[in-house]
């Protein structure tokens, strides 16, 4: 038995190594496959766009006039190893009916293919937005070489290539200013939030709610703040600076909010990470300001007797006094702190309920966003309103509750003021 094993056990052995032979050939072959890149792209043959600039075009010729930002990475490099170089970024216009055809006519301007995957800002002019901004990220959401956690924002009284030609001086890269701004506004103030692209698409579904932007404009003289002059004179000649929220119907610029419907949309989405709100003296003439350092908003709907959605938000808020220009305010005390926090509530209270009107009465948007949390929590009653939203947001009751608890006061106790 063990002579006649010894043949069938070399048998099985052979055809073993030769199917491990096979397997160690068809890995070479994929790694030959895998090795190479093939959309390799070098750096020095991109030029990387950092903000996208739509404008009317001027001549008429055309449907809009598209500025791009492009980073100039000899310069950035120079000037960060303590060289003298020129400036961080150029920009190139071109007209177009579409964004993509004015893109591709940009190459008979530059010597390098534009590279979008690194694209931070889309900005639109306020006559583009108010023809409809629907078309212009219809771009960026259907091609895979754009991202589409870009910031959008909308230029009041300028155009979007006067904002993208600025030099800025906290910042070497323009963009990269315009960008933070938002950001630090947001989480210090709350009059702006950041809106992407992907947030404007995702609002086309259900809920029919209503787009609302930051918006921005320029301080100063424009043309002398396109030259490196800009940057250094103290204090520059010219800055962005950030305006109030653009809001949209049906994807078109209607109006904007003034500063404190501005927050009180941002109290409504949401997206108040810290703000101050000043107040009135309790019990005497001046002042006091209040830090809010936490937020939170919780939005439900209620079925009413009618049948028709009833919002209600509640507001919870924590904050501590910061400054106070009250004479004899005993901040010390229990009960004092109770009645700021009062004061503070009905505050925010005002700015939510003036927004919800505006939105209502004058702009007839619902860029609070209702609609959709009627689709999400009372789908029976959505599926009834849904085909006359429209008229049906002017005339839903809302009900705004807030509740404020003030920590405390700083190092200090009462008010310095006699």
């Amino acid at each position: 038995m063990s002579d006649g094993s010894k043949p069938a056990n070399k048998g099985l052995s052979a055809v073993k190594l030769i199917g491990r032979k096979l397997l160690y050939l068809w890995v070479i072959c994929m790694l030959i496959l895998l090795s190479g890149c093939w959309d390799l792209r070098y750096l020095d043959k991109l030029g990387v766009v950092l903000a996208l600039g739509v404008d009317e075009d001027p001549t008429g010729n055309q449907k809009l006039q598209l500025t791009v930002q492009v980073v100039l990475p000899q310069n950035v490099a120079a000037e960060s190893k303590g060289g003298i170089g020129g400036t961080a970024v150029t920009t190139f216009t071109e007209s177009g009916d579409t964004l993509f055809e004015a893109i591709r006519k940009m190459t008979t301007k530059t010597s390098r293919r534009l590279f979008f995957s690194h694209t931070q800002m889309l900005i639109i002019s306020e006559q583009m937005a108010k023809k409809g901004i629907y078309p212009l990220v219809d771009l960026i959401e259907r091609n895979p070489d754009i991202r589409t956690d870009i910031s959008v924002v909308v230029t009041r009284g300028v155009r979007a290539a006067d904002l993208l030609q600025l030099t800025t001086q906290m910042e070497s890269i323009p963009v990269n200013q315009l960008h933070e701004m938002i950001e630090v506004s947001q989480a210090a103030y709350a009059m702006n939030y950041v809106m992407l692209v992907k947030d404007i698409t995702r609002m086309t579904g259900e809920g029919k709610q209503q787009i609302a932007l930051p918006s921005m404009r320029i301080s100063g003289d424009k043309l002398l703040g396109h030259s490196n002059e800009n940057v250094n004179s103290i204090p520059a000649n010219a800055i962005p600076v950030l305006s109030t929220m653009a809001i949209f119907r049906d994807g078109k610029l209607i109006d904007y909010l003034n500063p404190k419907e501005s927050r009180g949309l941002s109290w409504i989405h949401d997206k108040v990470k810290s703000t101050v709100v000043k107040l009135a003296c309790p019990k005497s003439e001046g002042e006091l300001v209040v830090e809010i350092q936490e937020s939170a908003t919780d939005i439900k709907v209620k079925k009413g007797k009618d049948g028709m959605p009833v919002i209600e938000l509640h507001l919870r808020l924590t904050g501590g006094i910061q400054e106070i220009m009250c004479p004899g305010v005993e901040v010390s005390k229990e009960e004092v702190l109770l009645e700021i926090g009062e004061l503070t509530s009905q505050a925010v209270k005002s700015e939510v309920e003036s927004t919800i009107k505006r939105l209502q009465t004058k702009m007839r948007s619902d860029a609070a966003g209702w609609g959709k949390e009627v689709y999400l929590h009372q789908p029976e009653i959505w599926r009834r309103i849904e085909g006359d939203w429209e008229t049906v947001f002017p005339k839903v009751k809302s009900q705004v509750t807030c509740k404020t608890i003030i920590m405390g006061s700083g190092i200090r106790g009462e008010s310095i003021m006699k």
